[in-house]
């Protein structure tokens, strides 16, 4: 006799079956995003994201996402759901439309649970769909120099690397840069240093910051020197191709010096004031700067600078050029040691 195979068994297989069909079939899917230019162009596909005022699209026929001018598009709609930052600083989550025909002030919009939020589309700063995995966020770049000059004895290799994280309420960002030279009858040149910050969006324009960083440089006789700060905020501009941010707050930093008297080594009490700097054209080049000034307070009088400023050309697809100006400066450096360092490096990179 044969034995029965129990219905709730046959339910449960092909429950499964049929989910995962389903399944397919969404991946299979084509996705139907809408965009119009103005030149009339109408494209239908994928909305892959906005940010320094460029619009990424794939539809089914490209084998490659595509970068749109923000300010070229005509009419945009779409049923997935996104997340969308706008100049003031505030966040809405929702369907979004973009209507050429509506007033100049509420032409975009983002629809949530039957409740519109209308602003002028030249407002949007950034756009992101929802449905990205938490993985496929994250974003950075990574680039690498070499400069040789055989005639003279000396080889110098810069890298860096940034990753960010960007999330509806938060960011986190991080930094690293080396830079090794060396020259026949003198002093290698070593400089290592590591950021990461985390900024939380408190209200329209404002957020705090806390911020971590390393720094290792032997022009400074500096083994190293580690920085905890934490502070307050404002956005004073914040647009899709530029943005200022300033802030101030409090730091405690520790720092041991090679070859000096025990007196310089320890933790000092600082206040801080940081401001950001950042404007991007449109497939071109993007130019970022970053200023910290520390104010000594159980050293009174001391002053610290760390600026970072560079400007990237975009080369190729994700491939770009890139130079840098990092510059460290202490008013009141310990005996024996340089009050700055100077380095100008140039990198060639890719962003992911």
């Amino acid at each position: 006799m044969k034995q029965q195979i129990p219905n709730t068994r046959i339910q449960c297989l092909l429950g499964v079956v049929l989910s995962f069909l389903f399944s397919l079939n969404l991946l299979a899917a084509d996705k139907t995003d809408v965009v119009v230019m103005n030149n009339g162009d109408r494209l239908v596909g994928e909305i892959k994201g906005m940010e320094v005022g460029q619009l990424e699209f794939k539809a089914s026929y490209m084998a490659s996402s595509v970068l749109l001018d923000w300010t070229k598009v005509k009419e945009l709609k779409s049923v997935r759901r996104f997340r969308v930052e706008f100049m003031d600083g505030t966040l809405h989550s929702g369907t979004i439309f973009f209507k050429p025909d509506a007033a100049a002030d509420a032409n975009f919009g983002v629809i949530d649970h039957d409740i519109t939020i209308a602003r002028g589309y030249l407002e949007v700063v950034s756009i992101e769909p929802l449905e990205r995995s938490m993985w496929s966020r994250f974003r950075g770049s990574g680039d690498i120099g070499l400069t040789l000059h055989p005639s003279q004895g000396q080889t110098e290799w810069n890298a860096n690397a940034g990753v960010e994280y960007p999330a509806e309420h938060f960011r986190f960002a991080s930094q690293f840069s080396s830079l090794f030279s060396t020259k026949e009858g003198t002093q290698d040149t070593i400089r290592d240093s590591f950021g990461a910050a985390y900024y939380h969006y408190l209200s329209k324009k404002w957020f705090s910051v806390g911020q971590l960083q390393f720094l290792k440089d032997n022009q400074l006789n500096l083994n190293l020197r580690s920085t905890v700060s934490a502070g307050i905020g404002r956005f004073l501009l914040h647009s899709n191709h530029s943005g200022i941010a300033m802030y101030g707050g409090i730091a405690a930093t520790n720092e041991k010096y090679f070859d000096t008297s025990a007196s310089a080594n320890g933790t000092n009490a600082e206040a801080l004031t940081g401001a950001d700097f950042y404007t991007v054209r449109f497939a071109s080049s993007r130019f970022s700067s970053k200023l910290l000034v520390f104010y000594g307070l159980n050293q009174w009088g001391r002053i610290r600078v760390d600026s970072e400023t560079g400007i990237s050309w975009e080369i190729w697809n994700d491939f770009y050029w890139k130079t840098s100006v990092l510059e460290n400066y202490d008013s009141r450096p310990p005996t024996g040691a340089r009050r700055s360092d100077f380095t100008l490096t140039t990198s060639f990179g890719i962003t992911f």
